[in-house]
């Protein structure tokens, strides 16, 4: 720069200036050629790399090689301008200049194996223009470099079809391990190249791989790391043991040692090795709680009460409060687990106070501490008046302790306690899902009726009314209100599946049954209830493989008698009897006065599953 006039010095501040803006701005074609001419003035390593790098990025293949010169120029042992030229000289299919960049880059790379390989393997991921599968196959004929046979082998395991490359990938990583017995991750790709075929197959050669002498400390800690991932856990151990005598006070081999025991069910090693790595304050938080965990699964109970009560606040902390809880009520100590969880509940949130609130009252009910329990929840709504929660806690408690009629009464003083018509209707809807589960169909049904008749264009209260009458099979009202749903919510997706598979199992209108469900399910395909109307509006309209493939999709996540009862009907009817007779048995086990399966099996007596 010296022998620049001002205005040169001036031009090419200026040049410096507006590729950094250009660069930034992503106009890439202008801080290209702005950055080459100002390394052109200046010779300057960082300049003549950025214009190297930004061609690369425009791929102008050809300025980037051109500014990769000027770089080489001034900075000869710089690894990624050989890396700049090799990527563009192969992208332009220059496979001789692409070689030489090759053999001058590879020893500027690192001597560690693991590194070197590593860091081919970054380079060629940066352009998709060039490929280096082709590439390294030609530089890899002869076989003359065990990095380029594991780079190779690496893209095309990584490949779209590494099954059909699997005689060629083992080929370039036999030979890397023939030159590097103890590549570790030529043998790590070994193993994921066995796994093509099987992981049994992957898992004894990881496990032959740590019979050698010939691995280092790491690299032997390495293999045990793969072989716990792949749940390998007795070889595993062994790896460890290994690491563990020459390395003692290694923390974290000695996490995962304690890991591959708790694995193989060995919780009286798993619990004492936990309990010294949370004495030390190493990962506190998942230590404390496995030590707990394994402690507790041998009965050595002291050991769990102290892990749990170890366990700090985190991701684990609220597990382990309500397992330490039930831990001590199993073992008839009920005020212990009460005074654990309430200190917890003054050391967490509102919502996880909440959880252990609900906790602790079903503790109490459980033990028929009604009246503790009833304190509770009247404490914290004098707390909190307006939290649906706590209503549900109440209303649950009421109705383990009132009679149906008590408890109806009981739901009409809990609405005049507030004056928020929103908790009001919360209050009832919760209500209502009791008594169903008491089986007062009739009581639910005329306390929702008598609500939607004070407000009539309420979707909650509708939709509830609506789900109240199908028990007591009032199917007129039922309709009636689902529609009245539909026509204030079109996109109320729960109504549009309700009133689909009541015309479904009404058999009639089913295309229009078939449109709400589909309608339904095209919002949440993955819901059970939409996944078996599906179904059985594809049995109403004889689409039997159709209805066939929705109901087995549906069972496979919920054997509920209803999905139960309608799988075991479409498989009578495709003459596929064993099958159904094993599912309606399976409900029958399950639910032997479930009115569903009962109704379904009223109709079929050739099953011969009700007896006489």
């Amino acid at each position: 720069m010296a022998n620049l006039s001002a205005e040169e010095r001036s031009q090419l501040y200026f040049s410096i200036m507006l590729a950094d803006i250009a660069n930034k701005q992503k106009l890439y074609d202008v801080a290209q050629s702005n950055y080459f001419y100002a390394a052109e003035q200046t010779g300057s390593k960082e300049l003549s790399s950025r214009a190297a790098m930004v061609a690369l990025i425009e791929r102008d293949y050809s300025n980037a090689i051109e500014a990769t010169q000027l770089w080489i120029k001034s900075a000869p042992d710089d690894k990624n301008a050989y890396k700049t030229g090799l990527i563009a000289s192969l992208a332009q299919g220059q496979q001789e200049s692409a070689n030489r960049y090759l053999s001058q880059l590879l020893p500027l790379l690192p001597d560690n194996a693991d590194e070197k390989l590593y860091e081919l393997l970054r380079m060629a991921s940066f352009q998709e223009d060039a490929d280096f599968i082709e590439f390294f196959d030609r530089n890899n004929q002869p076989l003359s470099s065990p990095y380029t046979a594991t780079a190779e082998a690496y893209l095309r395991l990584k490949s779209s079809v590494p099954l059909k490359q699997s005689e060629r990938i083992h080929q370039l990583l036999d030979y890397a391990l023939e030159k590097r017995p103890n590549f570790l991750s030529a043998i790590e790709l070994k193993g994921e190249a066995f796994a093509l075929n099987s992981n049994e197959a992957r898992r004894e050669y990881l496990s032959n791989a740590l019979k050698s002498n010939s691995l280092t400390i790491d690299q032997t800690y390495k293999i045990g790391e793969l072989l716990y991932t792949q749940r390998n856990f007795g070889d595993a151990l062994k790896a460890f043991d290994r690491v563990l005598d020459k390395r003692p006070s290694d923390k974290q081999t000695q996490f995962l040692e304690a890991s591959s025991h708790y694995a193989l069910e060995h919780y009286a090693q798993a619990s004492e090795l936990f309990w010294k790595l949370a004495q030390g304050d190493y990962k506190k938080d998942i230590a404390s709680y496995y030590c707990a965990d394994s402690a507790a699964r041998i009965d050595d109970l002291v050991k769990a009460y102290s892990c749990y009560e170890m366990v700090p606040s985190g991701r684990y902390y609220m597990t382990a409060r309500t397992e330490l809880a039930q831990l001590y009520a199993e073992n008839d100590l009920i005020k212990q687990a009460i005074t654990s969880l309430r200190q917890a509940q003054r050391e967490v949130g509102l919502d996880d106070r909440q959880r252990l609130l609900e906790f602790e009252i079903n503790l109490l009910t459980q033990a028929g501490d009604y009246e503790q329990a009833e304190r509770r929840i009247t404490s914290a709504l004098q707390v909190s008046p307006n939290k649906p929660f706590l209503y549900y806690l109440k209303l649950q408690l009421l109705n383990q302790t009132q009679s149906v009629t008590e408890f109806v009464a009981s739901v009409k003083s809990l609405q005049q306690v507030t004056n928020e018509q929103q908790l009001k209707n919360d209050i009832l809807l919760m209500a209502t899902n009791f008594l169903q589960g008491r089986n007062s169909y009739l009581l639910a049904y005329q306390l929702l009726d008598d609500a939607v008749a004070d407000d009539p264009d309420n979707v909650e209260l509708l939709y509830g009314k609506a789900i109240a009458a199908e028990p007591l099979e009032y199917y007129s009202s039922m309709e009636r209100d689902l529609r009245q749903v539909l026509k204030l919510d079109p996109d109320h997706y729960h109504a549009k599946n309700s009133l689909g598979y009541t015309l479904a199992d009404l058999n009639r209108s089913l295309d229009e049954a078939k449109s709400l469900i589909e309608s339904a399910y095209e919002h949440q395909p993955d819901n059970v209830a939409i996944q078996d109307s599906m179904g059985w509006v594809h049995y109403r309209l004889g689409n039997y493989q159709q209805a066939l493939k929705y109901l087995e999709m549906a069972y496979k996540q919920d054997e509920s008698p209803e999905i139960a009862s309608h799988l075991g009907e479409v498989l009578w009817t495709m003459d596929l009897h064993q099958r159904a007779i094993d599912v309606w048995q399976k409900a029958l086990r399950m639910a032997p006065n479930n009115q569903y399966i009962l109704r379904t099996l009223r109709r079929f007596p050739e099953a011969n599953l009700l007896g006489n």
